[in-house]
């Protein structure tokens, strides 16, 4: 990570000066204590610098291990996400299984109400001979 200073940034990045300090002042650029800006950052807010002499360069050299860990990582990640996806359908098929049951049963509810007060308007000699 190389830092550069505010009139260097400047320069190579063609930017103004006081657009980098708006920057910084909103928390999008950040400088330490020397008044150094990293040059990674800038890169991110403005693209590749303007200034050919002076190649930045972006320390992308992660370790191996780093990136293996990550993809493995990743993977699990997505097992976790398909038994998920999976899971979910599963309990969405229940419910829509418990709502039809419960339709079923509301109905046959209904339909024995609608009996029971069937026999109680029939009258004595009803009942008997039926």
């Amino acid at each position: 990570m190389s830092r550069i200073n505010i009139s260097q940034a400047s320069k190579k990045f063609n930017v103004s000066r006081n657009t980098l300090y708006k920057y910084i002042k909103s928390g999008k650029l950040t400088k330490d204590e020397n008044g150094l800006v990293d040059t990674i950052d800038l890169v991110r807010l403005f693209g590749s610098h303007v200034n050919t002499q002076s190649q930045l360069t972006v320390d992308d050299s992660k370790p191996e291990h780093e990136i293996t860990q990550h993809q493995h990582r990743e993977q699990l990640l997505q097992k976790q996400v398909e038994q998920l996806q999976l899971q979910v359908s599963s309990l969405e098929k229940q419910l829509q299984y418990v709502q039809a049951n419960e339709a079923w049963l509301k109905q046959q509810l209904d339909q024995k109400l609608i009996e029971h007060k069937n026999n109680d308007k029939k009258g004595l000699l009803g009942r008997i001979f039926g």
